[in-house]
């Protein structure tokens, strides 16, 4: 029972993070067509955060802060990860797979999920840091394989 649990909070949290990392809202300048939710604070996302690892009122409301914080360099990156995906799939369609251009496109397009993943993990190791021990493990446990992979640095030489 606790593993399906764990199976079923470890999709919703790959679907929270791939809709944040994919969304095309985020790439609006001004955010007017956000839509809000909670009461207005637009962090239905971190409810669960709140009861998964029994936050006080006191952390939940640093979480809170980081993560709106965060919002702006994440919807930044967003906006340059969309830019990279059109251009690759662009210069892909065209067909030519060996022109310069689609490489340099692959290399930008690797870079700029490099800054991703390094913003992403700067930001959660931020969040940890208002949480207890337990909690900054427990909440690194969940949110790192979904940033970083879920076989990271399990299986050297594997693929």
């Amino acid at each position: 029972m606790k593993r399906g649990f764990l199976i079923l909070l470890t999709a919703l949290l790959v679907g929270i993070v791939g809709y944040f990392v994919t969304r095309q809202p985020c790439c609006e300048a001004s955010g007017e067509g956000m839509a809000t939710h909670d009461g207005g604070s637009l962090l239905p996302e971190l409810k669960w955060l709140h009861h998964e690892l029994k936050l006080t009122d006191e952390q939940f409301a640093k979480v809170k802060e980081r993560h709106l914080a965060y919002r702006p360099t994440c919807e930044a990156l967003c906006m340059k990860v969309a830019a990279s995906q059109k251009k690759v799939q662009t210069l892909a369609q065209a067909g030519n797979i060996a022109a310069p251009e689609l490489s340099a496109a692959l290399e930008e397009q690797a870079a700029v999920r490099a800054e991703c993943q390094k913003a992403m993990l700067k930001h959660l190791h931020e969040t940890a840091a208002v949480m207890s021990p337990d909690q900054a493990k427990h909440y690194l446990d969940i949110m790192l394989p979904q940033i970083i992979g879920p076989d990271a640095g399990h299986s050297p030489g594997g693929h």
